[in-house]
């Protein structure tokens, strides 16, 4: 299994900072120049270098004026890291270096148990089932037929002027004609206005 690198700065002027190491080569200083740049005047210009020697990285001292510890020895030779060493850059700076397996994608999916790969793929088998389905039972384009008007359509293609006429018209029979009728054929015009007309006509009605 594959290892993945990284160092952590758990005293200095950034604490927690992690740096990632994927390269084969990485220079540790406070220039600008440097891989890992850390500003802290006990750090040389270009202090250390990490750097990987088969599956394992190691780190050197470039000649720092303050020197680089390994377990609070100052190192004069390149020194293999392992998982959880601390190192100090200086008297202040202090960084550890954390290994951590890599797990593949192709590992991760053996990992997976049998029945549940199946499960899957029976999953997988359904959805395209039931999207061919739903493809088949597509209804065809009906021909569009003429809907029987509504009421209220009815209505509102009935003009309104002859709504009105009617309605002129319906009033004109009830308090118009049919009593008309109604006096005239019981002959009770003298009796409802017998007094209008002997004022037009004297003796018209001869009760009034």
């Amino acid at each position: 299994m594959a290892l993945t690198y990284k160092l952590i700065m758990k005293s200095g002027p950034e604490i927690n900072k992690t740096f990632f190491l994927e390269k084969e080569e990485y220079t540790i200083g406070r220039e600008l120049i440097n891989d890992l740049i850390i500003s802290d005047p006990e750090v040389s210009r270009k202090h250390a270098r990490i750097f990987k020697k088969g599956e394992q990285y190691l780190i050197e001292d470039l000649g720092s004026t303050n020197g680089t510890f390994y377990s609070g020895r100052r190192i004069t030779k390149p020194v293999p890291l392992k998982n959880g060493d601390s190192i100090t850059l200086g008297k202040s700076v202090v960084v550890e270096i954390v290994a951590e397996e890599q797990v593949s994608q192709s590992v991760a999916e053996e990992k997976i148990p049998l029945e549940k790969q199946e499960g899957t793929k029976e999953i997988k088998k359904l959805k395209e089932e039931k999207s061919e389905q739903k493809s088949e039972k597509k209804p065809a384009l009906s021909v569009s037929k003429e809907e029987p008007l509504s009421k209220n359509e009815k209505k509102s293609k009935f003009p309104t002027w002859l709504s009105v006429m009617i309605i002129v018209a319906l009033f004109i029979l009830v308090f118009g004609v049919i009593p008309f009728l109604i006096i005239d054929w019981t002959n009770q015009w003298c009796n409802l206005f017998g007094t209008f007309f002997n004022q037009i006509q004297p003796g018209v009605c001869p009760y009034y």
